[in-house]
């Protein structure tokens, strides 16, 4: 028997030798008190703050929207002008109206 198999068999034996204690589902002791003592420790935010956090994620999210916005629009520009004929026809028809 050469040595990794005797240090094998010992690792097995003392496994098997283990007291086996199920992990339970409670918490330790003091868990309860720790958490609610971190949450009261920290300082309520004010209400200049809630609104700053707000308005940060709603530009970043409106920023994300204009990039992908003027990605699709640079994708998918053709040799056509921005203004079609039509338009251009129908603005100088109503002239006459002014």
């Amino acid at each position: 028997m050469n040595e990794f198999e005797r240090r094998w068999n010992m690792g097995v034996n003392s496994a098997r030798g283990a007291a086996s204690t199920p992990p339970g589902d409670a918490a330790p002791f003091g868990f309860a008190t720790r958490v609610v003592a971190q949450w009261q420790a920290q300082p309520d935010a004010s209400l200049a703050q809630l609104w700053q956090r707000l308005a940060l994620r709603v530009l970043g999210a409106m920023a994300i929207i204009l990039l992908s916005l003027a990605a699709y629009d640079a994708l998918s520009m053709g040799g056509d002008s921005s203004l079609q004929p039509p338009v251009e026809n129908a603005v100088a028809d109503s002239a006459w109206l002014l």
